[in-house]
């Protein structure tokens, strides 16, 4: 009677033990897969950031490209598309909806652009909604700024093109004075990047390292319990009539 006591309560802390290693284990891979979705939601900002900065990189080049075509053509449509890509950055024209793609050396190539018109939205409301750190959203925005005022500069050379006065519209858009003004909208545009960059990393360093304990906790876990409730089936196997050998 002892012995089946003994092999009784013998099975008992073999699966009672097997049990709190489960919801322990079960535990840890609730915080692995919480850990995961932060470093997928980390990357995620950082791609947001990138396409954000790169698409404000890409509009200044393109104000830049038709102001300059229409100093050297005096074509009307590149002053069009000029006023265009103003409008679609402050949001008083609809946002293509394949905007951060290939889309004006398209337009210019007089080919049609992938994608459609989708609402108006300026670069601001979505910097408001990106949710990325206000540091970020700072440098973009004084970015914006900076390339706001050298659009003033580009109508005023498009102005002096328009009037005849192509060599006023050139010296403008190719002085000294005009690359340093680009180079201030870059400068925030590349630290923002920059930012970006080392931020993700440094962060995305830190919950793989979490996520890495985690897992192996987890890993080491799930073993214990295992073997605990093999040696509870095999005790229980074995305190059956005939289950041992012999």
């Amino acid at each position: 009677m002892n012995g089946s006591n003994k092999t009784r309560n013998t099975m008992v802390a073999l699966f009672a033990a097997a049990a709190v290693l489960g919801a322990v284990s079960l535990a840890l891979l609730i915080a692995s897969m919480s850990i995961g979705s932060k470093i997928w939601a980390r990357g995620e900002s950082s791609l947001q950031a990138y396409a954000l900065a790169d698409g404000l990189r890409q509009t200044s080049d393109d104000l830049t490209r038709m102001a300059r075509l229409y100093a050297a053509t005096g074509d009307a449509r590149y002053r069009e598309w000029f006023q265009q890509i103003l409008d679609i950055r402050n949001g008083a024209a609809p946002r293509p909806t394949a905007y951060r793609a290939i889309y004006w050396d398209f337009i210019v190539a007089g080919e049609t652009p992938p994608g459609d018109d989708g609402p108006p939205k300026s670069l601001d409301a979505l910097l408001a909604e990106s949710g990325l750190p206000p540091e970020i959203v700072a440098l973009l925005m004084q970015s914006e700024a900076n390339s706001n005022a050298l659009a003033e500069l580009e109508t005023d050379a498009m102005t002096a093109a328009g009037g005849g006065d192509l060599e006023q519209a050139r010296r403008i858009l190719n002085g000294a004075d005009y690359h340093q003004r680009k180079a201030d909208i870059m400068r925030p545009i590349n630290d923002a990047l920059v930012g970006t960059y080392i931020g993700a990393a440094t962060d995305i360093g830190r919950y793989s390292g979490k996520w890495l304990a985690v897992t192996y906790a987890l890993l080491a876990t799930l073993a214990v319990s295992i073997l605990l409730g093999i040696a509870g089936a095999i005790v229980a196997f074995r305190a059956r009539p005939g289950g041992g050998s012999g």
